[in-house]
């Protein structure tokens, strides 16, 4: 089975989306080859479905509920293929942005996995939020530099006690529904204003 699978165009946008969201890839025992791993909430089964079925066939067992942390999860075989995105994406066991993302994020599918995993609506339900916390400020830069360069997309970065995450502003908020609204999924449609 392993041998015979390759990345499609498909699967690898949404690897970038997820990534920058909340996928992650980790090692396999022998720590040759990585592995994709999805975990969400109880009340994100659903959207734990729709992942699983982009990359069933790379999948061994179904997705599981899990009752210590309420949450539903599945997990890739380890394959070489998703090395390359370990690659990209981690320094050691930290995400990091790639100098390269405007080469790498450039599909709307890409873009719409990462709002599902990681938007929210903005304050005061104006605009939305891309929770990039985890992603330091240099790397939200480059974030923001490739949503503009890449989608048009103006936004701006707001500081929590010490973290940054992304604001999609108001007046990009059309255009950003424009791009992925057909691709987020009903139940995820909240994140938007004025839905």
């Amino acid at each position: 089975m392993r041998h015979k699978l390759q990345l499609t165009s498909l699967q690898k946008s949404f690897l970038v989306g997820t990534i920058l969201g909340d996928g992650c890839l980790t090692a396999n025992v022998g720590k040759k080859n990585f592995r994709l791993q999805v975990e969400q909430s109880a009340k994100q089964k659903d959207y734990v479905w729709w992942k699983y079925q982009i990359f069933r066939e790379w999948v061994l067992m179904e997705p599981k509920f899990q009752p210590k942390n309420r949450s539903w999860r599945f997990r890739t075989i380890s394959h070489p293929d998703l090395n390359e995105f370990h690659q990209l994406f981690y320094q050691g066991k930290k995400k990091i942005v790639p100098k390269n993302i405007g080469e790498i994020l450039t599909d709307p599918f890409s873009l719409a996995v990462w709002f599902m995993d990681d938007g929210a609506l903005g304050p005061k339900r104006k605009g939305s939020t891309f929770n990039s916390q985890n992603f330091d400020f240099a790397d939200n830069q480059k974030l923001r530099n490739c949503l503009k360069a890449n989608f048009g997309l103006e936004t701006s970065l707001h500081k929590d006690k010490t973290s940054w995450r992304i604001y999609v502003l108001p007046k990009s908020i059309t255009l950003l529904r424009t791009l992925i609204m057909d691709i987020v999924l009903p139940e995820m449609r909240y994140k938007f204003p004025f839905y």
